[in-house]
């Protein structure tokens, strides 16, 4: 009988999907967009997760958390093995240096300019992430690319308040693009352009980034990155894009594809591994393929183990604004044990003693 929650990670075929998204929710002119960038991200990324049946490892840095020296320690921690995918996104500020011929951007991170110490170059990102020798990296930033004096150089979709709903989606299509070999990496602008974002959508570039990817899953685009890519270029750089002072501007996103292939499709397995605790015992319970009565044992021993600390959780929708329930934890969890429609659980936020979850569908 099932009545605790299989924490153990299953090894063989199974695939990881490791990522890292970090972003400056602190600065003053760009906080409240990149919080809103964050859960974003987030939420597409689990659910992609999903998709494609890989085991997952999801890192967040926010905050006075999203710094140099924790990216990179997360990065050296991450168990890699030879068909893995490590992602990373960051959104926040990025800059340029003057006679650097470096096309990607630096990260501020969470730092000001005085403080350069800690930035992190793009392509020093990418040095540390294929250190690590995954199958496929895939490097994404939302940030600016602006040329300031001053630089050193150094060795970076939201549909409405519902759920999300797989009926339609071909998974068959991300288990393709995401099987790539190789190297992808997108910035949201070229040298020397500055990235927008705003209240209530967060990064443009991002947002682009969404659609596109969406349109892999209905089969509008082909499944390969370079489509993928270039699809979110064509959205981001056909916008017309107008500031608080009424001037006009364009943003031209920047990206670099070198694959070498795709790896045969890898059947996925009936227990799939989540890096956060709480989030496996959440993809436990919603897995029809152990019986109900099993899956709804395990309510006392997850409320007890790991949601003493919520009193509350908040199912948003997908414009991650939108509540679509407000449940104490044992009421939640049953629900979604009991929900024959429900196929993943997303957790997008924990604060303040309210999980803040996403819920996929399959119809």
């Amino acid at each position: 009988m099932l009545l605790a929650v299989i924490t153990v990670r299953f090894c063989g075929e199974a695939q990881t999907l490791h990522t890292v998204v970090f972003c400056n929710t602190i600065d003053e002119s760009i906080g409240k967009s990149m919080s809103i960038e964050l859960q974003n991200v987030t939420n597409q990324i689990k659910t992609l997760n999903g998709l494609i049946d890989y085991d997952m490892d999801f890192h967040s840095l926010d905050g006075p958390n999203c710094t140099r020296e924790n990216l990179k320690l997360v990065i050296d921690r991450l168990e890699v093995e030879e068909n893995d995918v490590i992602l990373t996104f960051y959104g926040g500020h990025g800059s340029h240096a003057e006679n650097d011929n470096d096309p990607w951007p630096q990260y501020c991170m969470n730092t000001g300019f005085e403080n350069q110490g800690n930035w992190v170059p793009m392509a020093s990102l990418q040095k540390w992430v294929s250190a690590k020798k995954p199958r496929l990296a895939i490097i994404l930033s939302n940030c600016c690319n602006v040329v300031q004096k001053g630089t050193t150089i150094k060795p970076l979709w939201a549909m409405g308040g519902d759920y999300t709903k797989l009926d339609r989606v071909k998974a068959a299509n991300f288990k393709k693009l995401f099987g790539a070999k190789g190297l992808v990496m997108a910035t949201s602008s070229k040298v020397p352009e500055p990235s927008w974002c705003g209240i209530p959508d967060g990064g443009l570039f991002t947002c682009d980034l969404i659609q596109a990817l969406q349109m892999v899953g209905s089969g509008t685009i082909a499944p390969d990155w370079e489509s993928v890519l270039q699809k979110s270029y064509t959205l981001c750089s056909s916008r017309d894009i107008v500031d608080r002072e009424g001037q006009h501007h364009r943003q031209h996103p920047y990206f670099k594809v070198d694959l070498s292939g795709n790896t045969d499709d890898i059947d996925g397995h009936d227990n799939r591994w989540d890096s956060d605790p709480l989030g496996q015992a959440l993809l436990e319970i919603v897995n029809k393929k152990i019986d109900q009565s099993g899956r709804l044992a395990m309510i006392p021993n997850i409320l007890d183990k790991y949601m003493g600390g919520f009193d509350k959780v908040m199912t948003v929708g997908t414009d991650m604004r939108t509540a679509v329930d407000y449940e104490n934890p044992r009421d939640f969890l049953r629900r979604i044990c009991l929900s024959p429609y429900i196929k993943q659980v997303n957790i997008i936020k924990k604060a303040d003693g309210i999980l803040t979850v996403h819920e996929v569908r399959v119809k």
